[in-house]
């Protein structure tokens, strides 16, 4: 039951492989005047990987380029590491970060300085404004609840439920819109992990029910017959909304919406798995295979199973785990199947990681 080098490299690969590529073009000395000055109108943030508002701005500078996808021929959404390149920030005078400039086509000598507010709608209609072309409205991830749909989905038994009260002209809750929707895209696939939003001011009813007084409130209400709020009082980064719905809610996402290693796996089966491993002659392989049999018969839990398939087959094919791991990455990586497909097939992966004889693993549980 050896390990190769491969499956070593192949199990500390990190789950979240399909991170979707941005929208937002990357700007660099070699490609900058080859794009920026030609036929198209073109927005570049020039910022710094260490400034704080430009990670603050981040979010919604993506889904600003996700607005203009459709017209890509007419509008780039651009940005440009002005501290890598610090010629190109020299070129345009940049003294601050971020810092944003609209270059109109055919133009680049004397781009114009973007002074409005760094909030999604502001950014839209100057880049409506400016090159005339209409933003798509994105599609949005947060289940947008009204005084009826409240009461089905937030206070439903069967559902834990993240809702965030907002105001439509609230600055604070233009901010958090961006880092909220990506939360929302990485409990896509949890039914019973629901994030959720509610304009106050069109539905005054539960606003007041619930005590909002500001903008915005996070509440969350949990599964069960008791929906009693827990006032939401952690930090606002996506990794803090994360941490707090997987305490919650009992899921295992991590950012951009994978799952994260531990996801899927049944301490008790874990144990049986490490002792497996361990085993010394055939006699006990069959042996904690017929008790692991045992405990997963019992089991409610879909991948019970699989932990037993996994014992039989390296029982007989002692490359199994390398192989399938393989595989599965493979079929991952191919951007072919679902994203429930890939929930199962990274639950199968960590499974299987149980089952390396030397890669260090603390059981759940002992037996």
């Amino acid at each position: 039951m050896k390990t190769s080098i491969l499956s070593i490299f192949l199990l500390i690969l990190v789950v979240n492989t399909f991170v979707s590529a941005s929208n937002v073009l990357e700007l660099t000395t070699d490609n900058f005047d080859k794009i920026v000055g030609k036929d198209k109108f073109v927005l570049v943030e020039f910022f710094a990987p260490w400034c704080g508002h430009c990670k603050n701005l981040a979010p919604i500078y993506e889904q600003l380029a996700d607005s203009f996808t459709a017209a890509k021929d007419r509008v780039i959404i651009a940005k440009v590491d002005a501290d890598n390149y610090k010629d190109l920030g020299s070129r345009f005078g940049i003294t601050g970060f971020p810092t944003l400039k609209w270059f109109d086509k055919n133009v680049i000598d004397k781009p114009e300085d973007y002074s409005k507010g760094r909030d999604l709608s502001s950014l839209t209609s100057f880049v409506e404004e400016k090159s005339g072309v209409k933003a798509k409205k994105a599609v949005t991830a947060v289940t947008e609840l009204t005084s009826q749909t409240f009461v089905e989905i937030a206070l439903s038994p069967e559902k834990n439920a993240l809702v965030e009260f907002y105001a439509p002209w609230c600055g604070h809750c233009k901010n958090l819109a961006p880092i909220y929707e990506s939360v929302a895209k990485d409990y896509a696939q949890e039914s019973n992990c629901v994030v959720a939003n509610v304009d106050a001011t069109e539905h005054k009813d539960i606003a007041e029910k619930y005590g909002v007084t500001g903008y915005p409130t996070i509440k969350f209400f949990p599964k069960g017959e008791d929906k009693t709020p827990i006032d939401y009082q952690g930090g606002r980064t996506e990794q803090d909304f994360i941490d707090f719905l997987n305490e919650h809610c009992g899921t295992h996402r991590i950012v951009g919406g994978s799952l994260s290693e531990e996801a899927g796996r049944i301490p008790e089966l874990d144990a049986f798995a490490i002792k497996f491993t361990n085993a010394a002659t055939l006699t006990d392989v069959d042996l904690v295979i017929s008790e692991a049999k045992v405990v997963a018969d019992k089991s409610d839990n879909k991948f019970a199973q699989y932990y037993v398939k996994i014992m039989d087959k390296i029982k007989n094919k002692k490359d199994y785990i390398d192989n399938e791991i393989a595989r599965l990455e493979k079929i991952i990586k191919s951007g072919t199947i679902s994203a429930s497909k890939i929930d199962d097939f990274t639950i199968r992966k960590n499974i299987l990681a149980i089952f390396h004889k030397d890669k260090v693993i603390t059981p759940h549980q002992e037996l």
